[in-house]
């Protein structure tokens, strides 16, 4: 038997997601800035695909929150978000 490149073990992997976390100030309590609950993404999607979501999952968070703005957004493994 053939051994596999690492690529090709990395191609297959299955079941890795990644969460899509903000960190959002608001506009009208000054510098008050906390952690929102994280958004999940689909099975697979790349680290840069997560950093794309970002641009229009923010946009959209904001709409929905006016009075808020997005300081940071975070991709990291699901399950890891706790807020301490």
């Amino acid at each position: 038997m053939r051994a596999r490149s690492d690529s090709v073990w990395r191609s297959r992997r299955v079941g890795i997601m990644l969460e899509l976390i903000f960190t959002v100030c608001s506009i009208v309590q000054g510098a008050n800035c906390h952690k929102v609950s994280p958004i999940r993404l689909a099975e697979n999607t790349p680290m840069i695909g997560c950093m794309m979501a970002s641009q229009f999952e923010g946009a959209k968070w904001v709409v929905a929150h006016p009075n808020y703005y997005v300081t940071r957004a975070t991709c990291q493994p699901a399950g890891k978000f706790a807020d301490l």
